[in-house]
């Protein structure tokens, strides 16, 4: 018997969970999970009682805890786990968590490692009565609305991913800004354009983030800005998203391996807290 019921938002893209056995997580729920979050990327808990250990055990049932390598100032010793979103300050006027109150640009978590992570979730423990919405950007339908002769353009190519600065364009900790203007030449890790998705099987784009400074494996640094240029804005076009105006107690999981996600900048004299938790992924396998 199914245990698990979803709600369509958005056919093959948003669906919704609003009754699920927190306290009896077993195989059956697990697999029932899975089948939903391959079927829609993004997964939305509403009205269901999640706090810090049913996250973890929930971004369990999709592989093991991937412990985010980029952190400031939200990581909690007691809970490595759980990666604190957030623009309050602590008592001593130190930053509670990360990412402010800013806009954060369109990317895919972890784009510039071999093996970038395949779940997110995010929970909302306090919101902005406005701004701070998150939107996702279907990169399964951005692929296959993709011009015939396009598509054939794709085929094997692959982006050059930079590791050194990141998505707004400062220098990672620990990293040295090369002195060569050519990404190409820059350390990072090479991803394929057109990806298949391990468990859909679907073809998407792969875009990862920071277009600008990106390169593509034996393409002029000019041709390749012209050819990125015109897929980011497809990909990010309006029929192929959906945005998410949080309230207290949503959790959303979404895929990070066919999807890009970004958030809008909000007051910053309102309070924003999310908890998020990361699930291992595996290195991206070209379409071919």
């Amino acid at each position: 018997m199914k245990r698990l019921a979803v709600k369509e938002i958005v056919p093959d893209f948003v669906g919704e969970i609003s009754e699920f056995p927190v306290h009896a997580i077993d195989e059956q729920v697990g697999e029932e999970l899975r089948k939903a979050w391959t079927e829609y990327p993004v997964l939305r808990f509403r009205n269901v009682p999640i706090g810090d250990a049913e996250q973890i055990a929930i971004t369990k049932i999709l592989g093991p805890v991937f412990l985010t390598t980029n952190v400031q100032h939200g990581k909690r010793e007691y809970s490595p786990e759980i990666f604190v979103i957030a623009n309050k300050k602590n008592p001593d006027g130190s930053p509670a968590g990360d990412l402010g109150d800013g806009e954060v640009q369109w990317h895919t978590d972890h784009w510039w490692i071999d093996e970038p992570p395949s779940a997110a979730l995010l929970r909302a423990l306090e919101v902005p009565a406005t701004g701070g919405n998150t939107y996702w950007a279907n990169m399964y339908s951005a692929y296959a609305t993709l011009p015939q002769p396009m598509k054939k353009r794709l085929s094997g190519l692959y982006i050059h991913h930079q590791d050194v600065l990141d998505i707004s364009g400062a220098t990672r900790r620990g990293k040295e800004l090369p002195s060569s203007p050519d990404f190409a030449t820059w350390p990072g890790v090479d991803h394929p354009i057109v990806v298949r998705h391990p468990a859909s099987r679907r073809l998407c784009l792969y875009l990862g983030a920071s277009r600008e400074r990106s390169a593509i494996v034996g393409m002029k640094q000019d041709e390749a800005r012209e050819l990125l240029e015109q897929l980011w804005q497809h990909a990010t076009s309006p029929e192929h998203l959906w945005y998410q105006k949080w309230m207290p107690g949503d959790m959303i999981i979404w895929d990070n391996r066919c999807l890009l996600h970004r958030r809008d900048q909000f007051d910053p004299e309102s309070v924003r807290l999310m908890h998020r938790t990361t699930a291992q992924g595996q290195r991206p396998a070209a379409a071919v």
